[in-house]
């Protein structure tokens, strides 16, 4: 015998689709709106830096550290971004939460499930055989298609997925403030190695005259000409001299090891040093303030922490709304498998289980109001971010622009020392000057050249750090890279 549907039922599971198709275009929660920030007019209180070259392209290359002017240097953080194992594991980390929106995705859609089960059963003699033939002993199959189906009532997955797109743009965002990252501090190291290396040979240069003006102050000692005050104050400043020497060569090659391991290097192969002479000043980068939001992978990682927490407010109010979900199955059962699905033997059934939350102690009103305060703590936080990112930006101008003035009184310092050292010579050779003398002007003149090797190496180290602040361009569109 048949076995069929009556009408009422067929009425109320056809209502149900069908309400179902109706709201599912539905998502309570709120929509996703960008918080408002305070964006400064001017990120300086006055104008600084104007002394240096901007550029007039008015942004920042993907590759911002060719601005440099030096092939190895470019060669250098070239390696380290395809071998860095942090870049490596935030790939792997974005690929994972992309597959997470996949996965998320597929709710929207029904689920099947097909099974076969075949079974070997002996009911024995005192139990009633199943079978119209009377045998105990008997092979049973069945077989069973299900289709499941749960529709998006008031978007409770809408919002997941909403909110899963979110953390994968989040750790899309983290894998470019990665590579910035890994660039500036790259950049900034072997900068520094270059500054270390000059200052420490022209310290070394300098600690060589002065023990060359100690052997002669003492021989003049020895001959009546100085005494033995100017001898140990001569000794004091060679020990000073000494004692700056080892501060330097103890950063430079902790340095070195930084460079290695930044470029997933072993310490034993650290690349060759870098001439500071082998870099040029690269032109600012013109500043806008409204752009910095946009430009700044850490702001725009922040926003989608705001993205995930409206997100999450969705899938808590939805969880205090009724859920529908909606079943079918058809199958069969017989002795041999080729009977399965013969008249008789067909199975099958359709429907639809509505469950609505009525008494649950507060909770889901509880969550959802903590899913609102996420949401406004997540906002707060974005501004903080900002105005941090805009305190970066001013903080960095500031650097370079002091940074130039004290480049400017540096080589000034190194010209007049050198102009004395000069003097000193010629009236060594004209027999006016002692040698001490003028081994004491070129120790002057050495030192000097060091303190301007370090305002230059401190200088670029700062501009590093304004190319960082600005967002160093990772997060321009091809099409405007190209077109700048």
């Amino acid at each position: 015998m048949r076995n069929t549907a009556t009408y009422p039922e067929w009425r109320a599971v056809t209502l149900a689709i069908c309400l179902a198709v109706l709201l599912a275009g539905c998502a309570v929660g709120p929509d996703y709106v960008r918080p408002e920030v305070q964006k400064p007019q001017s990120l300086t209180r006055t104008p600084v830096a104007t002394a240096l070259p901007v550029s007039t392209t008015g942004g920042i290359g993907h590759q911002w550290w060719q601005a440099f002017g030096s092939a190895e240097l470019d060669s250098i953080v070239q390696e380290a971004l395809d071998k860095s194992p942090s870049i490596e594991a935030a790939q792997a980390t974005l690929r994972a939460a992309h597959q997470n929106v996949v996965a998320q995705r597929g709710y929207f859609l029904p689920s099947a499930q097909l099974g076969y089960n075949p079974t070997r059963q002996n009911t024995g003699q005192s139990l009633s055989p199943p079978l119209n033939n009377g045998e105990s002993l008997y092979t049973y199959h069945t077989a069973q298609l299900s289709v499941s189906y749960a529709p998006d009532l008031f978007g409770s997955n809408r919002r997941q997925v909403e909110g899963l797109q979110a953390a994968e743009e989040s750790q899309r965002l983290q894998l470019q403030a990665a590579r910035l990252s890994l660039a500036a501090n790259l950049v900034a190291a072997v900068i520094q190695t270059s500054m270390l290396q000059e200052q420490t040979d022209l310290l070394q240069q300098a600690t060589e005259a002065a023990q060359q003006q100690l052997q002669h102050m003492r021989k003049q000692q020895a001959n009546g000409y100085a005494s033995g005050l100017e001898v140990a104050t001569q000794q004091t400043l060679l020990l000073q001299l000494q004692q700056q020497l080892v501060p330097l060569q103890k950063s430079l090659e902790q340095t070195r090891n930084l460079v290695a391991t930044l470029m997933a290097r072993t310490p034993d192969q650290a690349p060759a040093l870098l001439p500071l002479s082998g870099y040029q000043l690269p032109l600012l980068p013109q500043v806008v303030p409204s752009q910095l939001v946009d430009q700044r992978p850490d702001i725009r990682a922040a926003e989608t922490q705001v993205q995930q927490a409206s997100a999450a407010v969705g899938v808590a109010t939805a969880a205090r709304l009724p859920q529908l979900s909606i079943s079918a199955a058809y199958g069969g059962g017989a002795t041999t498998f080729a009977r399965m699905f013969s008249a008789g033997n067909v199975t099958w059934a359709l429907g639809a289980n509505l469950l609505a939350p009525l008494f649950n102690g507060g909770t889901l009103r509880a969550r959802q109001q903590a899913a609102e305060a996420e949401l406004q703590a997540s906002a707060a936080s974005y501004q903080s971010t900002v105005l941090s990112a805009f305190q970066d930006v001013a903080n960095a101008l500031y650097a370079v622009d002091a940074d130039a003035r004290a480049l400017r009184m540096s080589r000034d310092s190194e010209e007049a020392s050198y102009t004395t050292w000069k003097l000193s010579d010629s009236q060594l050779k004209a027999g006016y000057a002692s040698m001490p003398t003028s081994l004491a002007a070129k120790q002057s003149w050495l030192q000097a050249q060091a303190a301007r090797v370090a305002a230059q190496g401190s200088l670029y180290g700062d501009v590093v750090a304004l190319y960082q602040s600005l967002g160093g361009g990772v997060l321009r569109t091809d099409a405007s890279a190209s077109a700048n």
